[in-house]
């Protein structure tokens, strides 16, 4: 993954990226997390041709 792209994702409140699990996780429950917040990461993914897949909870798994 890119420098850039764990730049931006060190300014979400509610997401956090874990570089053991090489996965980006939720830390809120699920009626509480920014829905908003995981849409641009989803946008961000995309744009940077990262390929993931969803989890439970809104985490978002990185596929190598």
């Amino acid at each position: 993954m890119s420098i850039a792209l764990l730049e931006v994702l060190k300014g979400f409140e509610t997401f956090v990226y874990d570089s053991k699990l090489n996965r980006i996780v939720n830390q809120k429950f699920q009626e509480e997390t920014n829905i908003d917040e995981f849409l641009t990461i989803q946008n961000l993914l995309d744009n940077f041709h990262v390929r993931y897949q969803f989890d439970k909870n809104f985490d978002i798994q990185l596929v190598k």
